[in-house]
């Protein structure tokens, strides 16, 4: 059933790409509302495939790169889904989360991995707050990057991708989004600090995954203080806002899967 649930997540989010892509390449006005109606249901059986995945292991999404990559896409959508109820102009992001998501998917279902069991550790609040921040920064941050591409893409063309904002609107959605991100970063790194004093018996040991996500906050903060400070907009701050996508994933994934650390000892990803 676990299986079914995800591969009828999976066929969804495809379909709610394809749908997208006819909006944003043939200008079929249907596309953007088809997209939004698909990615919302795929969250349906995207959520019973997470749980039922969680009864069967008895731990959170957190532990096999599978889990925690399947949870990240769930995430995504959601926040998506979300923002479009507090800002609408951002509904038309829909263009870039589906395909997001459904590659995402195709990542997770690649790296499958059955039941592995987690120590006494993971048992602990500050562990849960500690992933579901990391899930929460990472959505922001590409939901960020999801609105500078739109911003390139609008600047070369502005006819083009007609239902999003006006440039001006992108340019402040992607620094609310990393403002958002840098918030929800910050927490992730002090609530796995006290984990790491909970479970190991000390706050900080300059892990790389701990240096990693501490050099990507002081980056994002440096982002935020040419925007802020030094009025940078625009172009400048569109790709800026790659470069910090880009520590994002470093510290997120290539850190956690290719370099020895304390924390995939025990899991793949955080």
């Amino acid at each position: 059933m676990q299986s079914i649930l995800f591969w009828s997540a999976v066929t969804l989010y495809a379909l709610a790409t394809v749908a997208w892509f006819a909006w944003a390449a043939f200008g079929r006005k249907w596309g953007a509302g088809a997209g939004t109606a698909l990615l919302a249901a795929g969250l349906l059986p995207h959520a019973g495939s997470l749980a039922l995945r969680w009864v069967e292991v008895g731990h959170g999404p957190y532990n096999t790169r599978y889990e925690v990559i399947s949870a990240d896409t769930f995430i995504l959508v959601a926040v998506w889904l979300v923002a479009t109820l507090v800002a609408r102009g951002l509904r038309g992001l829909g263009v870039f989360v589906a395909p997001s998501a459904f590659l995402l998917m195709g990542w997770a279902v690649s790296t499958f991995e059955l039941k592995r069991e987690v120590p006494i550790i993971f048992k602990s609040w500050w562990l849960v707050m500690h992933i579901g921040f990391a899930k929460l920064f990472f959505a922001a941050i590409l939901l960020a990057a999801c609105c500078a591409a739109a911003w390139l893409i609008k600047e070369r063309n502005p006819s083009a991708l007609s239902s999003l904002p006006s440039t001006e609107k992108l340019d402040l959605y992607a620094h609310q989004f990393m403002i958002v991100s840098f918030l929800f970063l910050g927490v992730m790194i002090v609530a796995g600090a006290l984990w790491a004093h909970q479970s190991w018996g000390r706050y900080w040991g300059w892990d790389p995954i701990e240096t990693s996500a501490l050099v990507t906050w002081i980056v994002f903060g440096i982002v935020l203080h040419f925007r802020v400070l030094h009025r940078w907009t625009g172009r400048r701050m569109a790709w800026l806002t790659f470069v910090a996508l880009g520590f994002a994933v470093v510290t997120l994934f290539v850190v956690a899967i290719l370099v020895p650390t304390i924390h995939n000892s025990y899991m793949v990803g955080s």
